[in-house]
């Protein structure tokens, strides 16, 4: 009977855990991110939240895709996910993953991707919690220390117990000496045995929670099977440690802890192997399921083709988090190294969300993730952001010296890298005076363009515009009944509209002389 009820129980959590993920399945295909329970801004490990990517697109923000499309469950595979996304060095090259992974498992049948996501569901874990998923050292400072011990307490440990009953019954001496010897090794080994059942609880405990993932993912189904009963069964053992006084006896009476270290011996040795093997595959497929996921539920996503050498382009593109009823395609002009692209317009008529959809485009190209849009065309690519600059009280830091230091960073590093810089720009230098502003600017594109960097700008100083090498764009409002209308199309040229003011006189602030 309670062997039923816990197989019985494992199937209702299983049925929950599914249902939940289907409703956050269904909130990210409408578009309804606050349905989503996502992460904290402080929850991000401390480089991912200050990372200039992250700040200036709002990838961790509450309805940020890092958090939105997160579906990882292992803590390696998370700080993966994450890596790959920012376009960061991912320090484990067994963690490496083929780009065309992600486009091989979504050219499976159309719900492969929904089935293997439901296979990493952890029935009792909590809404964005991340499990440890060991590997297997082969080294083992415990019998180092203890040669002689590994080979003689099997004898002992045996004759031990033996000799006490026999010494119960027949009255034989020595077994107070024998008892102390055994508290003795006890204590001497005590200290190293405790990080042996560490390791054992650990692996056990993930051999529990992942065992329908290692399963799903194992060709060799009877042993992985075999693999995870033996070592949960180990773990199970541990539970005796809760127990102090037990736990003592059984090793004053048997060596206890060498038994089930030695067992753990033998478990590493038939099947350490296998579980590297498939904690590497799980680890590698939990780290791209969020890009998985994206593709399976916009299956009009397209693949963007890699150029090493060849230009940025596209025929349409949108920023991913837009829902589908306010999506607006636009094209991305031919954009070779050292080309610059301005953007005018006026406010909210588009201009930085058409730069953070490019960025966003490429990040998602650039991990192998399908994008929204059409003939999307890339380079090997370096990208910097220059969107929000930050100030700083503590550091005595300005909003403009602030993006001088970042401008400067980004300089040098276009200087030494084979990759083609990609600079998005949104109002440039907005901490000085407009001469100044100008001359700067001028300058810094100048550079920019030296470093065969492709730089992307939106400003409202229509002067800038008329840097001779530039590609102009403008976005513009339409006036509908007396209303500004936007309809977020890219247009050629340099924008003839203005509304600020118009914004101003919408929100109840008086303009007593527009004409000036």
């Amino acid at each position: 009977m309670v062997q039923l009820y816990s197989k019985r129980k494992n199937q209702i959590q299983y049925a929950q855990k599914t249902n939940f993920f289907i409703l956050e399945e269904l909130s990210r295909l409408r578009g309804e991110f606050k349905k989503i329970k996502t992460r904290e801004l402080w929850e991000y490990p401390e480089t991912v939240r200050n990372h200039p990517l992250s700040i200036d697109l709002d990838l961790c923000t509450k309805q940020g895709f890092l958090g939105i499309y997160d579906t990882t469950i292992t803590e390696i595979g998370f700080e993966t996910y994450l890596k790959r996304f920012l376009q960061e060095p991912i320090e484990n090259t067994s963690l490496h993953s083929d780009p065309s992974e992600i486009q091989h498992i979504l050219k499976k049948k159309s719900s492969y991707g929904y089935h293997l996501l439901r296979k990493f569901l952890v029935p009792d874990g909590e809404p964005n919690e991340k499990f440890s998923l060991p590997q297997v050292h082969a080294e083992d400072s415990f019998w180092k220390k203890r040669r002689f011990l590994k080979g003689f307490f099997p004898i002992w440990g045996f004759l031990s117990p033996f000799y006490i009953v026999l010494g119960l019954l027949f009255d034989l001496p020595l077994i107070p000496f024998l008892l102390l010897t055994n508290g003795i090794l006890f204590v001497s080994y005590r200290r190293d045995s405790l990080k042996q059942w560490k390791e054992i609880r650990a692996l056990s405990s993930a051999a529990s929670r992942f065992q329908k993932t290692f399963i799903y993912l194992a060709k060799e189904r009877k042993s992985t099977k075999q693999m995870i009963g033996l070592i949960s069964s180990l773990g199970d053992s541990s539970e005796l440690l809760i127990s102090p006084l037990p736990h003592l006896i059984l090793n004053i009476l048997c060596l206890w802890d060498l038994w089930k270290i030695k067992a753990l011996e033998k478990w590493k040795n038939k099947f350490g192997k296998l579980w590297n093997e498939l904690q590497v595959q799980m680890v590698r497929t939990d780290s791209i399921l969020p890009f998985v996921n994206f593709g399976f539920l916009f299956p009009e996503a397209r693949f963007a083709e890699l150029s090493n050498s060849g230009p940025l382009c596209a025929d349409s593109l949108v920023h991913p988090l837009l829902p589908k009823s306010s999506r607006v395609f636009n094209p991305l002009a031919k954009m070779e190294p050292g080309d610059l692209m301005i953007v005018t317009g006026s406010n909210m008529s588009g201009k930085t969300t058409y730069l953070r959809s490019i960025a966003m485009s490429l990040l998602l190209a650039g991990s192998g993730a399908p994008v929204l849009g059409s003939n999307f065309k890339f380079p090997k690519f370096k990208i910097h952001t220059l969107i929000r600059s930050q100030d700083s009280m503590e550091d005595g830091v300005s909003f403009f010296y602030s993006e001088v230091r970042r401008l400067s960073s980004i300089i040098q590093t276009a200087e030494h890298s084979d990759q083609v810089p990609i600079l998005f720009l949104d109002e440039i230098l907005k901490g000085t005076n407009s001469k100044e502003r100008y001359i700067a600017t001028r300058e810094i594109l100048s550079v920019l363009r030296e470093k065969q960097t492709i730089v992307f700008l939106t400003t409202h100083d229509l002067k800038l515009a008329e840097i001779p090498w530039a590609k102009r764009f403008h976005f513009t409002e339409l006036e509908v009944g007396g209303q500004m209308d936007f309809d977020y199309k890219i247009r050629d040229g340099v924008s003839g509209s203005t509304n600020a003011l118009k914004i101003l006189k919408k929100e109840g602030i008086p303009i007593r002389n527009e004409e000036e």
